[in-house]
Order: structure tokens, then C-alpha cells, then sequence
């Protein structure tokens, strides 16, 4: 393979890396809910979930962090286009920012914080719409 069919290759890092951590958000927030619904009715939340969805929580974070910085040095240095010269990349800082702001809610709720419940759901869903809606906005960037 030539130079530029290696960088048309490697264009494509970020959205797969992207589409497996929406796959971890997923994951991670069925896993919230399957909490929330045993909470609701009363039965016993076991340690062992709560540990899988912290585990699964955290690494969504990471990747997602990842996949923020990736974004646009995939921009400058594959795509050869400015850092942030998209609408997707509006909307990727706009999802970083809501998945820092679960990840924090989520670190006050497993320190205790029963407050921090109604934030941390806002702040799920929220980052998984957006996010979502960032995937479709980057259509248009694919190689």
C-alpha cells in the first residue's frame, strides 16, 4: 500500500475508536439503570454490579477522552484540515465536557453522594444524545 492509502487507513482510527466507546456508553449506562430499576423496586443493589458499572464508567471515560484528543489530530495531520474546522468537532467538545461532567457526578455517587443521582442521570443522557448526534455530524468527515 501507498503512503495515502495508509492515511485514508488510519483517517478511519478515530471513528472506530469513537463508535467502540459509544459501544462502552451503552454498556455503562444499561448497567445504571439495571442500579436504578433494583433500587426502585426495592431490591438489593449488589456490590458486584456497582463495581462492573464503575469499571465499565471509567473506561468509557478514558476512551472518550482518547477519542477527543484523536479527533483532531486526526483532522490536522490525516485530513490535512484546521484542528476544530467542523460542526462535529463543536459538538465533540460539547460531549467531552458532558461525559467529564458524568464521570465527576458519578465519582460523588460512589463516594457517597446520594444528591449527585438526579445530575448523573441528566448528565447520561445528555452526553449519549449528543454523542450520538456528534456520530451523524461526522458522516460528512468520513474519508
Amino acid at each position: 500500500m501507498d503512503e495515502t492509502t495508509w492515511m485514508r487507513v488510519l483517517a478511519f482510527g478515530h471513528p472506530v475508536w469513537m463508535v467502540a466507546s459509544l459501544g462502552f456508553a451503552v454498556v455503562t449506562a444499561r448497567l445504571g439503570l439495571e442500579i436504578r430499576r433494583r433500587r426502585a423496586h426495592g431490591k438489593v443493589v449488589g456490590a458486584s454490579l456497582r463495581a462492573r458499572h464503575l469499571r465499565f464508567g471509567k473506561r468509557t471515560i478514558g476512551m472518550i477522552s482518547i477519542g477527543f484528543i484523536a479527533g483532531p489530530l486526526s483532522m490536522h495531520f490525516l485530513r490535512e484540515r484546521e484542528w476544530f474546522d467542523s460542526f462535529h468537532s463543536i459538538l465533540g467538545i460539547i460531549v467531552f465536557g458532558l461525559f467529564a461532567w458524568t464521570g465527576w457526578s458519578g465519582r460523588a455517587l460512589a463516594r457517597g453522594d446520594r444528591e449527585a443521582r438526579d445530575i448523573h442521570r441528566i448528565a447520561v443522557a445528555s452526553a449519549l444524545g449528543v454523542a450520538m448526534l456528534s456520530a451523524i455530524a461526522g458522516f460528512i468527515l468520513l474519508p
